[in-house]
């Protein structure tokens, strides 16, 4: 194996595929990344066994080859290198890479080809045609509301479902930790319903790719899904990405109903986000090692948000805002609404409250997709 190809290029899509290398296998092989070049293409793979990808970019193939690298030393050893070409050559019987530009060489010891691990194929049971900035803004409303660890697994992923609203189709994402729930709805034509729980790790990989395609202006994204199998496939200038994930299985929680996501209310506040996000990390100097607590009053056109009597004190702090309801006092775990402001678009913050027991549903004033529903907590 020779080739020869920019630098940049080829350091952007083994950064991406680096990502689905496992982080924690002790078998040798899974940490590394797998490089074909045939006629005038480099294959690049990575998996972790559970999320996989592959990417396709030109390249100037001298002899064609194979071989598997540690995906950590060849990263980091092209990071160093300032050149705008670099070469690559591989001799097949020791399996040793060599990397070469006008001022430097290194040789890293690989993994024979032959070894390296089948990758699922794209499923072909079902697919759509998915907008790219649509697809970004659905999980980044919804991942940071999923666990990382629970007993139950559909928690650790994010859900993509179809359904309608205001009686036109949409495609709906969800993330839950069981505390508190983001739900984000895109405009949707695909005919067929589905229901797939993505794990997390694929959505958080899959930003890196999304992103860099939106950089480039990809306005869609192919999405082929089976029961047990999702994968996403960009086509971005002369480079080609397929990305395949195992998809969680089990049913989601019915999160759909009035007592879990409420639409009915007795108070709605607006408030300027800025504003609160400053009032609740006053508050946390008190509370943050008691569930980020805060309790929220709603009183003429003002917010009263305190810490009540803790073990380091108590603090109270006042923002305007306009109420429309009865006045109302509730508590919840600051870092939930400082999560959603985060993710917010606009400048003002909405609060949907129906008593101190029932859970308080979130909005941004100018983005009616997103609903954000948390727990309450009791002062005891």
């Amino acid at each position: 194996m020779k080739i020869s190809l920019e630098l940049p290029k080829v350091l952007g899509m083994l950064d991406i595929a680096a990502r689905f290398v496992s982080k924690n296998s002790t078998l040798p092989i899974l940490q590394n990344i797998y490089l074909k070049a045939s006629i005038d293409t480099l294959l690049i793979r990575a998996t972790d066994m559970e999320k996989y990808v592959e990417l396709e970019l030109p390249c100037a193939v001298q002899i064609e080859g194979a071989v598997t690298v540690n995906a950590k030393t060849f990263l980091d050893i092209l990071k160093t290198i300032d050149s705008e070409t670099v070469e690559f050559s591989v001799d097949q019987k020791t399996t040793v890479m060599t990397i070469k530009t006008s001022k430097d060489t290194f040789d890293i010891n690989g993994i024979a080809a032959s070894e390296y691990v089948a990758l699922p194929e794209v499923p072909q049971e079902n697919s759509f045609v998915l907008d790219t900035l649509a697809f970004s803004k659905g999980i980044d409303h919804v991942e940071y509301a999923v666990t990382e660890k629970s007993f139950s697994p559909v928690l650790t992923g994010v859900l993509m479902k179809t359904g309608k609203w205001d009686a036109s189709n949409k495609l709906i994402f969800v993330g839950t930790d069981s505390f508190r729930l983001s739900e984000y709805r895109v405009n949707h034509t695909n005919a067929s319903d589905f229901s797939l729980i993505m794990p997390k790790a694929l959505v958080n990989d899959m930003r890196t790719v999304v992103n860099f395609a939106i950089g480039k202006e990809v306005a869609d994204m192919k999405v082929n899904y089976s029961e047990n199998l999702i994968a996403f496939s960009f086509v971005i200038e002369d480079i080609k990405i397929i990305a395949t994930s195992l998809l969680i299985q089990g049913n989601f929680p019915e999160y759909e109903r009035e007592e879990v996501l409420p639409t009915q209310f007795v108070t709605k506040v607006m408030l300027d986000k800025n504003e609160c996000e400053k009032a609740i990390r006053k508050i946390w100097i008190l509370t943050r090692d008691i569930n980020n607590f805060i309790q929220i009053e709603t009183k003429d056109s003002k917010v009263i948000i305190s810490s009540g009597k803790t073990d380091k004190g108590a603090g109270i702090t006042e923002l305007a805002a306009i109420i429309d309801g009865e006045p109302l006092t509730f508590a919840v775990n600051g870092r939930y609404i400082s999560d959603f402001i985060k993710n917010m678009e606009s400048d003002t913050l909405v609060f949907n409250i129906i008593n101190s027991q029932k859970p308080v549903v979130l909005m941004d004033k100018d983005e009616e997709n997103n609903r954000y529903v948390v727990r309450p907590l009791i002062n005891n």
